[in-house]
């Protein structure tokens, strides 16, 4: 599952109408200037705090201002992009050829739920009968294999569509504790990056299988052709690119802040879940 990206008051400010933020200033200075005053009599230990009321009501008004300006300009931005025949991230995933056939860099660039269900349908070409996990909290387990038994599954799978970072031996330890809770004595863990030699390590000392990018690749390629034809097809139709919400599920929108661009859940403010935007 994808890594989720905090969010602050200040930037959810920034991402709500812009007289919101110019509402909070006004009440803000009204409450500091003369309401705050009002509930402090004179003689009392806070009695001193009269004479900031004036620097801080202010400060307080120069700040939330600050957020509605950047709201405002950031909506104004918005509407000039909505004109534009796409946006650039829709342009980048239009100008983006298919893959013709496997490859790691085409698996590279499958966005962290496609390359959940790419996994799981991997293992179904393989007679596996396989689960996957809505989208929201996962316990660490992405995908359940079941064999003989429908209602006990024979393995459990993590995924992880990481670019620019390697898996440490923490993730192979969570999965590790994943399976001792579901009773299932067998996990497999496949990202498309590489490995830790921590990770390695204590893989190779527990019944874990470890696939990097390179090793599922080649395991998709030792499929018949009509197998791996059909996960092509599956894996790159329609919008490959656009990450999906780890919380909502729905396909996330390309969305801008102080710190640079970001993925952000077109559901918000009812879901704040974000992802980093790959480079």
């Amino acid at each position: 599952m994808g890594r989720r990206r905090k969010q602050t008051l200040a930037g959810d400010l920034v991402m709500l109408p812009w007289q919101v933020s110019a509402v909070l200033a006004l009440v803000a200075f009204v409450a500091i200037r003369w309401a705050l005053p009002a509930f402090i009599r004179d003689g009392s230990p806070f009695a001193d705090v009269k004479t900031l009321v004036g620097p801080l009501s202010w400060i307080a008004l120069s700040g939330f201002g600050a957020l509605a300006l950047l709201s405002a300009l950031r909506a104004r931005w918005r509407k000039g992009r909505a004109r534009m025949p796409a946006s650039s991230a829709s342009a980048s995933a239009q100008a983006r050829a298919v893959p013709a056939a496997w490859s790691l860099e085409a698996l590279r660039t499958l966005e962290w739920k496609r390359f959940e269900l790419l996994c799981a349908r991997y293992y179904a070409a393989q007679g596996f009968a396989t689960e996957t996990l809505a989208a929201g909290p996962d316990g660490g387990i992405d995908v359940k294999l079941f064999k003989n038994d429908p209602a006990r599954p024979l393995a459990v799978v993590q995924c992880k569509a990481w670019q620019g970072r390697q898996v440490g031996v923490k993730e192979i330890r969570e999965l590790l504790g994943s399976m001792v809770h579901a009773g299932v004595g067998r996990g497999i863990f496949i990202t498309t990056a590489t490995y830790s030699k921590d990770a390695l390590a204590f893989g190779a000392a527990n019944p874990i299988q470890l696939l990097d990018g390179a090793a599922f690749e080649k395991k998709i390629l030792a499929l018949p052709q009509d197998q791996q034809d059909a996960l092509l097809a599956f894996a790159f139709d329609g919008d490959y690119l656009t990450p999906s919400c780890p919380s909502c599920g729905v396909k996330m929108l390309a969305r801008d802040s102080q710190r640079g661009r970001f993925w952000g859940c077109r559901h918000y403010p009812a879901c704040k879940s974000t992802l980093p935007m790959r480079a």
